[in-house]
């Protein structure tokens, strides 16, 4: 009930390996803790390498994606920044000329005596 594999070595089936004595058994084991003695290790590097590749080649994407979305934001936040300002001085600047403008006319009407500096705007 042996079939024969790749390597021209005997395979049991199911049926025969169950009706196994336990000498054959206990020498399987024994087969199974040599394992790293059949093992590729030259395959398993290969493929471990490969593997290293695809996470650094993932670990490198999302850096650099990180990278560009940081800048884009610290670029977005100065741009708000200097709006901000920019309406900040805006408003001033309005609010001084309104000001500028009601004592002018309180000067007219004589509500305020003449302002002692003169030539200031």
């Amino acid at each position: 009930q042996a079939s024969a594999d790749a390597h021209g070595r005997a395979r049991l089936t199911l049926s025969a390996a169950l009706r196994r004595p336990v000498e054959t058994q206990r020498r399987g084991v024994v087969s199974m803790l040599k394992w790293p003695q059949n093992f590729n290790w030259y395959s398993f590097a290969v493929y471990r390498y490969k593997v290293y590749d695809v996470i650094w080649r993932i670990s490198a994407t999302a850096c650099i994606g990180a990278g560009i979305y940081l800048s884009v934001a610290v670029v977005q936040t100065w741009n708000d920044s200097v709006h901000r300002t920019w309406l900040h001085y805006a408003r001033k600047e309005r609010e001084r000329a309104e000001l500028m403008e009601y004592i002018r006319q309180a000067r007219e009407k004589g509500i305020l005596p003449p302002s002692k500096v003169h030539g200031f705007e």
